[in-house]
């Protein structure tokens, strides 16, 4: 009753904020996301599964029913015929009984549940991705807290034992300064590379705000703290990817500011009190050991060469929706026939959704990373790049992967820097045509000024 309660709020609660303002229902329904695993955790029930994609279903609610202005309209069109072909595949396939209904129904959820949320990063504009960053803020710096004390006192007290956390504990391989061996740190999120990689994902978002020429200096100084508890939830969270992806965005960014001799210096406060915490803590060096390269190779062939070419000519069409590796909650595991064992995100794509599916992903990629790249005098340039190489790295990272689709609240985060960086800030018809409505022309005006 609990868990089903919780869900009722998230997607009245999520709902109402959508009406208001795309942000705000965005925002609210990130912060159940970032809550899931720690709801999950404490209240043990079927439906606590559901709480996320509750909020999600009062979200796409409000997005439907509210009024959209002729500006989104037009940078919805440019990626909605992608979301319609990814949606109508899946959908054809669930009418075929290649597995259990229950079964296909989830594999369903993950191939097309999180889909709306390309549209959503399109229909952005920069007065919203504003208000979207200042949400982020705030939750990277509670979920570092809960990341603080399940560092000082433990993840038991935050997270105890039970289904919903088995893969938490069996994750004690980080080594400590008396030898040991901790854990490594979830926050409030189903596992810990969940949690380092939605800290990833922030960055974008925050570091574009926090770089606009025209934002407050206390507002900087919030996005700032934000940042440097993303990069150490990173390091808590002991991932070696997510660290790899940190380090690669760093790099990004110090080659792309051009602000006031200011910035960097705040660039470079944030750098040397996080490397110096990174340096004397041990638990927050578990990166290191990707200095075995013998290791880094096993896992690379590993995952990319398990028979995909075998795979493909006994299921052209795939073995079912949710029989390709799609997180299936245990109190289902009993249904599923001929599962297949894949830690590959694109080998379950195509175990799932046979060829056409994975040609389609491919397509869908393919297209959005061969879109023109934003002017520098975008005022969320910095932001862009970083979402364009955090997305790139991200899909290319699935080789060796599994629950790229399937990640609370990753996923809905990933497609909504995908569907961010596909579609231009900037509509050039809505001036270029003097015959446009003004209310398109005036649309456009404010999104160059950021008002």
């Amino acid at each position: 009753m609990i868990a089903f309660l919780i869900c009722l709020l998230g997607f009245a609660s999520v709902y109402i904020a959508g009406r208001r303002s795309l942000s705000a229902g965005v925002g609210l329904a990130l912060a159940f996301g970032y809550m899931y695993g720690l709801i999950r955790a404490n209240v043990p029930q079927p439906a606590a599964y559901f709480v996320f994609d509750a909020s999600l279903a009062g979200l796409y609610l409000a997005v439907l029913t509210r009024k959209r202005t002729p500006v989104e309209r037009r940078k919805m069109r440019q990626i909605a015929p992608w979301v319609m072909v990814m949606t109508a595949w899946p959908i054809a396939l669930s009418l075929l009984p290649l597995q259990d209904s229950l079964i296909q129904l989830v594999g369903l959820r993950g191939q097309v549940f999180f889909l709306p949320f390309l549209l959503i990063g399109a229909m952005c504009d920069d007065r919203e991705l504003r208000k979207v960053a200042f949400w982020l803020a705030a939750l990277n710096i509670i979920a570092f807290a809960f990341a603080g004390g399940e560092y000082i006192f433990g993840i038991a007290r935050f997270l105890p034992r039970n289904a919903s956390t088995a893969i938490i504990y069996l994750s004690k391989d980080v080594a400590t300064s008396s030898g040991d061996l901790a854990y490594r740190i979830p926050s409030t999120f189903v596992n810990p590379a969940g949690y380092g990689g939605v800290m990833v994902l922030s960055l974008p978002i925050l570091v574009g705000a926090w770089a606009r020429v025209e934002e407050r200096t206390w507002n900087r100084v919030l996005f700032a703290v934000s940042i440097a508890a993303a990069v150490l939830g990173v390091f808590l969270c002991a991932s070696r990817s997510q660290a790899v992806l940190l380090i690669v965005l760093a790099i990004v960014v110090s080659l792309s500011f051009r602000v006031r001799l200011t910035a960097y210096l705040a660039w470079a406060v944030i750098a040397t009190a996080v490397g110096w915490l990174v340096v004397t803590s041990p638990r927050l060096q578990r990166f290191t050991s990707l200095e075995d390269t013998s290791y880094v190779q096993v896992r690379l062939r590993g995952s990319i060469n398990q028979g995909l070419l075998e795979q493909a000519e006994n299921y052209p069409l795939g073995s079912g929706l949710g029989g390709g590796g799609t997180s299936i909650p245990y109190f289902l595991q009993d249904r599923l026939a001929n599962r297949l064992i894949i830690e590959n995100e694109y080998a379950r794509i195509m175990a799932e959704l046979g060829i056409p599916g994975l040609a389609i992903w491919i397509a869908f990629i393919f297209w959005v990373f061969t879109r023109a790249a934003p002017p520098r005098s975008d005022p969320w340039f910095i932001g862009r790049r970083l979402a364009y190489v955090a997305t790139l790295m991200f899909l290319a990272m699935g080789v060796i992967g599994l629950g790229l689709l399937t990640w609370v609240p990753g996923t809905a985060m990933l497609m909504l820097l995908i569907g961010w960086v596909a579609v231009p800030n900037r509509l050039r018809v809505a001036v270029a045509d003097p015959w446009a409505p003004a209310i398109i022309r005036s649309d456009f005006i404010r999104s160059r000024v950021g008002t």
